[in-house]
């Protein structure tokens, strides 16, 4: 009784994840504990049973296990019909209570079943069980047949209950209620009740949470695995309520450190991207965001609503694509250079020559006493002359084509012998300059070159700033690298302008080629090395990466 009833409770708390077969069990067995109550109160005397129907108990009884033959015969995935719990629990209540008042205010509609002291012998009794026993018998082999045994929640301890069923029929001929066989009946009873409890109802309960724990485990293995940066924010108040590993790794934060907290106070998206997204969803855009040292990166960024408990928020799937973007921007900036330098190659010699026959005839026309008068203009016609010289002269080293004169060479000589001409420039412009040469090995360098770079860096270093200003040479080893960098003590570089720097051409000067920087990288690439640079209001600073000598000599062997 109590386990039936038990199970009715499990099936009205989980209705709604429940299947019409559940169900059907649920409110089967509702109606199964209400028999049983009647059939023990019957029996008890607490009911007011009429003179003329002595065995209402025996009735109970074998209606209580046909409406269990029939749910087990019924319950199958044929049975697909829905309706709503309480109309479930109508019907159930309805005809538990019309069947109840028909034992007991109509009794002689039903045959006699039970004779008390005389044992059970009646024909119609005998019927009624063997047609029970043979529903149970047809159910047993029903579920045997079922090749979804275990997808429909039928597990060995709810075919071992139907095999306890079988036999409670054809023990049930005992002669009195308070007989041996009767208590070996009830016993039996009871082993049902207790395997079929265990195998389908215990099964309702633990089936939705296992399938919760297992969706739950997958999804936080999944979340926390994926090697995309994930995170979860509520679309009012943009509070973080969850981030995976991914996240945590890229930005510097800790899971602890943003959740319950909203994307301004970590400040780890900016303005332009939050409008962008302006809690809807989108698909790969990009997007700046700040991580906790500080760095500014890129991100492709796609969002989806969804509802967490009630509550919409916003996912947020950002793939880091700064080294990417940055490697395009450098490769279309080698394109270009190589471009140039093509250029470069095809015409600076045709321009070259031409400029230097008018630049002879200009010295020998100045020379003559005639055109003394036109002295000055001679003078000035031969310096734009050398000025395009010059310009050409640093459009030629644009080109890919030039070849090395790589050989091992201490950086540090090559900077010591610039000192005294970068002194004099220094002073001419009045800034200061300080050099700091630490330990570094032998490299493979083209010396002309390596003066030209450190000639072109110190120049716009020393243009970038005001009077009095320092700029500072220094060389050390870092990893598996020799740095030579070049800082300044200027504004810095403003961003707008940044992702332009090294384009050839462009310029910032007055009277600038917008070649110098552009050759700077030309030449860096031929010796294999790597030109960055960090600016800020307090200066910006160069740094030019030489591979060490193990690469310095495949180098040599390439220029050989």
């Amino acid at each position: 009784m109590l386990l039936a009833l038990s199970g009715f409770i499990i099936t009205w708390i989980l209705f709604d994840k429940g299947s019409p077969e559940s169900h059907l069990f649920g409110f089967g067995f509702l109606a199964v504990g209400l028999f049983t109550i009647l059939h023990v109160c019957a029996f008890l005397g607490i009911l007011a049973i009429p003179s003329e129907a002595p065995d209402v108990v025996c009735w109970f009884w074998l209606t209580e296990r046909l409406v269990e033959s029939m749910i087990f015969l019924f319950a199958s995935p044929v049975a697909s019909f829905r309706m709503n719990r309480w109309a479930w629990l109508f019907l159930t209540l309805l005809g538990t209570s019309a069947i109840s008042i028909a034992f007991l205010s109509q009794p002689g509609l039903f045959p006699t079943l039970f004779l008390e002291g005389q044992g059970v012998s009646t024909t119609a009794k005998m019927v009624i069980e063997y047609g029970i026993t043979g529903f149970f018998f047809a159910s047993l082999i029903m579920q045997l047949r079922k090749s979804s045994l275990q997808q429909q929640g039928y597990t060995p301890q709810v075919i071992l209950a139907l095999l306890l069923a079988l036999p409670v029929g054809a023990l049930s001929n005992v002669a009195s209620m308070h007989s041996f066989g009767s208590l070996l009946v009830h016993t039996l009873k009871v082993c049902y009740y207790y395997f079929l409890f265990k195998g389908l109802f215990a099964h309702m309960i633990l089936s939705p949470y296992q399938e919760l724990s297992a969706a739950s485990e997958r999804f936080y293995k999944i979340f926390h695995a994926s090697p995309a940066s994930i995170s979860i924010v509520t679309i009012h108040g943009y509070r973080y309520v969850d981030v995976n590993d991914a996240w945590t790794k890229l930005t510097g934060y800790s899971r602890e450190e943003v959740i319950g907290k909203t994307q301004r106070e970590c400040g780890c998206l900016d303005r332009e991207t939050h409008r962008a997204i302006a809690n809807r969803p989108v698909r790969n855009i990009i997007g700046k965001f700040t991580t906790k040292s500080g760095d500014v990166r890129e991100g492709l960024i796609t969002t989806e609503v969804i509802e967490l408990d009630g509550v919409p928020c916003l996912l947020y799937v950002t793939i880091d694509v700064t080294e990417k973007n940055e490697f395009e921007r450098e490769l279309a900036r080698l394109d270009r250079l190589h471009l140039v330098g093509q250029v470069a190659a095809g015409i600076g010699h045709e321009i070259r020559n031409p400029l230097t026959t008018v630049r002879g005839f200009l010295q020998l026309f100045g020379a003559k006493a005639d055109l003394v008068q036109y002295d000055e203009y001679f003078r000035l016609m031969i310096s734009e002359l050398d000025r395009a010289n010059d310009i050409i002269t640093e459009f030629l080293s644009l080109a890919k084509t030039k070849p090395k004169q790589l050989r091992l060479q201490d950086l540090n000589e090559i900077i010591t012998s610039l000192h005294p001409l970068l002194m004099a420039q220094a002073f001419k412009k009045d800034k200061q300059l300080v050099i700091d040469l630490g330990r570094i090995p032998l490299l493979a360098l083209d010396e002309h070159e390596i003066r030209q770079l450190l000639l072109n860096l110190v120049n716009n270093a020393m243009d970038a700033m005001k009077q009095r200003g320092t700029v500072t040479i220094r060389t050390y080893v870092d990893g598996e690298r020799v740095l030579l960098a070049v800082r300044d003590e200027g504004e810095g570089i403003a961003e707008e302008i940044q992702s332009k720097i090294g384009t050839p051409f462009f310029t910032t000067k007055a009277h600038g080629t917008g070649l110098g920087l552009a050759t700077c990288y030309s030449i860096v690439e031929r010796h294999r090395g790597r030109i960055d640079y960090e600016t800020g209001p307090k200066g910006t600073t160069f740094f030019i990466a030489f591979p060490l000598e193990a690469e310095a000599k495949g180098d040599l062997n390439i220029a050989s």
